[in-house]
């Protein structure tokens, strides 16, 4: 059977949304000097937060890049928290495209 156990498939599909859904309800955390980003497991930003002695009118490219560096760190938290629990479903397949 090319499609393989339809079950099974069905099955996985199942697992598939429940792990999609546990990790929309969770929230994680990067930061970078005085900013911290907080993004959903689906990899929705959240919340940005600057500490106010951050706020530099003559270095704002200062800030620019601790925001994206907060960012990117929480996004990194997320996407590797997704891969762990895909990695439970998928049997360390690591599919693509999949968070």
């Amino acid at each position: 059977m090319i499609f393989g156990n339809m079950g099974e498939i069905v099955k996985m599909a199942g697992q598939l949304k429940k792990i999609k859904d546990e990790l929309s309800r969770e929230v994680f955390e990067g930061s970078s000097g005085g900013v911290v980003a907080k993004v959903s497991g689906d990899m929705e930003i959240k919340e940005i937060k600057i500490d106010p002695q951050m706020v530099d009118p003559g270095n704002v490219n200062k800030l620019e890049k601790l925001v994206q560096e907060a960012a990117g760190k929480a996004l990194k938290i997320a996407k590797d928290a997704a891969a762990k629990k895909m990695k439970g479903l998928t049997g360390g397949l690591g599919l693509p495209g999949m968070f």
